[in-house]
């Protein structure tokens, strides 16, 4: 299994708005509207990519960095500024539970990694989210704590430290 992370396009928005709508997405992306809008137009410090398995369009990564205002907004104190909050979704629900998250998120760990000024990688999950979690932890992110995501409600903060790895 061969899993990259390609440029996202606007060729991509229709397959993404289809994976927001599944079920098995849906659930953790409630905003699906704003998730689009997310990546028809990033914004500063933002970035995406399509995730690609076997050559196959299966799942969107996007990531920004995040500003000292508002880390200390979400009470996100022990975060370093200019750290990135990253999101995954596998659209397709056969690439799920195969190892393609861990992959996409170790490729974007990598790329990460060639920017000196970025410390922290940060992922937001909602508690029940238990196949995430241990997706996340499989790519080597640990669980901070807990805390209050807007619109998600509690969640758990995982976190790939760059400057430690």
């Amino acid at each position: 299994m061969s899993v990259e992370l390609r440029p996202f396009c606007d060729s991509h928005l229709p397959a993404l708005a289809e994976w927001l709508r599944a079920p098995h997405v849906a659930r953790w992306y409630p905003a699906a509207l704003e998730n689009l809008e997310w990546a028809a137009a990033p914004p500063d410090g933002g970035d995406q990519a399509i995730i690609c398995c076997d050559g196959h369009e299966v799942g969107y990564l996007r990531w920004q960095r995040v500003s000292r205002s508002a880390l200390d907004q979400l009470g996100l104190h022990e975060v370093p500024g200019n750290s990135v909050d990253a999101d995954i979704l596998l659209g397709t629900v056969a690439s799920v539970g195969k190892r393609v998250g861990v992959d996409a998120l170790r490729l974007l760990v990598e790329l990460l990694r060639q920017d000196p000024a970025v410390p922290l990688i940060g992922l937001t999950t909602e508690l029940e989210n238990h196949r995430a979690h241990c997706a996340f932890e499989r790519a080597g992110f640990r669980k901070v704590r807990e805390y209050v995501a807007p619109v998600l409600g509690r969640c758990y903060l995982m976190v790939f430290d760059l400057r430690s790895a």
